[in-house]
C-alpha cells in the first residue's frame, strides 16, 4: 500500500485553496483518489514535510491532524486485513470509506454519492420510449463529475442530430435498418466517422439506461482516421525567427510555441497558472521550471519539464497568457502560418462511410491549436530516437510514470535532451512590442 497527499491545483476555490487528495495505490492494481475536504493555499502545501500545512495557514494544525487521522485510518485497514491473513488485494474501497467515515472524513460525499445512487435506481430503467433529451440528462448527472465540459457538450450536438432526423424515432423504434438509414444520414451531412463514432456510443448508453441488451448492430463503431497535419523542425524553427508580424500574431506564435513544447491540448493552456509551474532539481540540468497540472479531458496528471524556449516564453508572460478564444486561435494561427510561409503541401484524408477523399491544401490552411501537440510529439519522437514511452509521458498518456517527483527525476532529464536534440538551442525571438507590454 502507498499513499501520497497530492493538491490539485486546476480547480482553486474563489480564495485560491487548492484540495488536497490522497493518491491510494495497493495490490491488485487498485488505485483510489481519496477525498480529504481539506484545502489551503499552494504557498502553505509542503508534501514532503510531517506538518504537510505549513503554520502559517488558518487552522493548520486542525488540518495537519485531520491528514494524520485519515493517514492512520487507512493503514489500519490494510493492518486488519493482514492481521487476518487476507492478502492486500482483498482491501475494498467500501472498506476504506468506511474506514473514513469512521474518523468524521468522507462521510459527506459518501452520503451524496449513496443519495445520487439512490435516485438513479428508482429511476432505472428509463422508458425506451422517452425522448433523446431525458436520456441525455441522465446521462449527464452519471457522466458530469469524470468527463470535461467540451466532451459532455459533443452530446448534447447528438440529441440535437437524432432530433432533426426524425422527431419520432425513439429507443423502442431503433432497428439496425433505422439506423443504417440515420448514419447515410449523418454522412450525407458532411459528419465525419469520428463523429458518426459519438453517436453509436451515446445510443449504446441509452439501451444500458433503458434495461435493454446492446444489439450486435449497435456494437463497437470503427473510425479510420487520415494523418493529422502536424510541423516540420524547420518550420517550428521559421515560426520562432518571426519577428516582423502584428502584436497579435507575435503573441499566437509564443502560445503556440509554449503548447507544442508541453504537448498540452488549447484547454489544457488555457488552464495554466502562474502556481502551476515551480522549479525543480534535475539531474544534470539544476533548478528546472517544471509544469504540473491536471489535464482537463482525462483528469490524469502531467508533470514535465520546461524546455529552455518554453520557459523564456513562460517568464516573458509572466504565466499569464490571455488567450482569446480557440476559434480566434486558429484563424490567428491561419494568418501566421501564411505569413511566416509554411506553404508545404498537405493531403487532408477524409473517411465518411464508403466515400474517401482527399483533399490537399498548404500547410498554413491546416494549422489549428492541436497542431501543436501533433507537431511536438512528433518531434520529441526524432530527438528520443524513436521513444514512444517518452512522447506518451510528455503527452500525460501513461499515467503511472508521473506518480512521484522521483520519477521525474528518471525521464524529465531524458525529454530535456530529445527537445535539445530535436531543436537544438531553440530561440524565440523577443520583438520589442512584448518585452515593453
Amino acid at each position: 500500500m502507498e499513499l501520497i497527499f497530492r493538491q490539485r491545483l486546476d480547480r482553486p476555490d474563489k480564495l485560491g485553496r487548492a484540495a488536497i487528495f490522497g493518491d491510494l495505490h495497493w495490490a491488485g492494481g487498485h488505485r483510489w483518489k481519496m477525498p480529504t475536504g481539506v484545502k489551503v493555499l499552494p504557498a502553505h502545501w509542503q508534501p514532503t514535510k510531517t506538518k504537510r500545512i505549513h503554520t502559517s495557514a488558518e487552522n493548520s494544525a486542525q488540518l495537519n491532524l485531520r491528514l494524520t487521522r485519515l493517514l492512520t485510518a487507512v493503514q489500519g485497514v490494510f493492518t486488519t486485513a493482514e492481521g487476518q491473513g487476507k492478502p492486500e488485494a482483498s482491501v475494498t474501497q467500501a472498506e476504506l470509506e468506511a474506514a473514513l467515515a469512521a474518523v468524521g472524513a468522507g462521510s459527506q460525499r459518501r452520503a451524496k454519492q449513496v443519495q445520487a445512487e439512490a435516485i438513479a435506481a428508482a429511476d432505472a430503467p428509463m422508458k425506451d420510449t422517452a425522448p433523446w433529451a431525458e436520456f441525455e440528462v441522465r446521462w449527464r448527472a452519471e457522466n458530469e463529475h469524470l468527463l470535461a465540459d467540451s466532451y459532455l457538450r459533443m452530446y448534447r450536438q447528438v440529441v440535437s442530430s437524432l432530433t432533426e432526423f426524425d422527431p419520432k424515432l425513439r429507443l423502442a423504434t431503433l432497428t439496425r435498418e433505422r439506423l443504417a438509414q440515420y448514419v447515410a444520414w449523418l454522412f450525407a451531412d458532411g459528419k465525419r466517422e469520428s463523429t458518426v463514432q459519438r453517436h453509436y456510443i451515446f445510443l449504446r448508453e441509452c439501451q444500458r439506461m433503458a434495461g435493454r441488451v446492446v444489439p450486435k448492430w449497435l456494437g463497437k463503431f470503427t473510425v479510420r482516421q487520415g494523418r493529422s497535419p502536424a510541423l516540420r523542425r524547420v518550420e517550428v524553427l521559421a515560426l520562432a525567427a518571426a519577428t516582423d508580424l502584428p502584436t497579435d500574431l507575435l503573441a499566437e506564435r509564443d502560445a503556440f510555441l509554449l503548447q507544442l513544447l508541453l504537448l498540452l491540448r488549447d484547454v489544457d493552456l488555457r488552464a495554466l497558472k502562474p502556481h502551476h509551474v515551480s522549479a525543480h532539481d534535475l539531474p544534470g540540468h539544476g533548478p528546472t521550471l517544471c509544469v504540473e497540472l491536471y489535464q482537463q479531458k482525462t483528469s490524469e496528471p502531467v508533470l514535465v519539464p520546461l524546455p529552455p524556449a518554453a520557459a523564456a516564453i513562460w517568464q516573458r508572460y509572466g504565466g499569464q497568457l490571455n488567450l482569446p478564444t480557440q476559434q480566434e486561435r486558429n484563424r490567428r494561427l491561419k494568418v501566421l502560418g501564411q505569413a511566416v510561409g509554411l506553404e508545404r503541401e498537405f493531403v487532408e484524408v477524409i473517411f465518411a462511410g464508403k466515400n474517401r477523399s482527399e483533399q490537399v491544401h498548404p500547410m498554413w490552411q491546416v494549422l489549428t491549436t492541436h497542431t501543436a501537440r501533433h507537431s511536438g510529439a512528433g518531434l520529441l519522437v526524432l530527438g528520443s530516437e524513436g521513444d514512444q514511452t517518452l512522447k506518451e509521458i510528455a503527452l500525460g498518456h501513461v499515467s503511472a510514470s508521473v506518480y512521484g517527483y522521483d520519477t521525474l527525476e528518471r525521464y524529465g532529464p531524458r525529454l530535456l535532451d530529445a527537445w535539445a536534440a530535436a531543436l537544438g538551442s531553440l530561440a524565440v525571438a523577443e520583438p520589442a512590442q512584448l518585452t515593453s507590454a
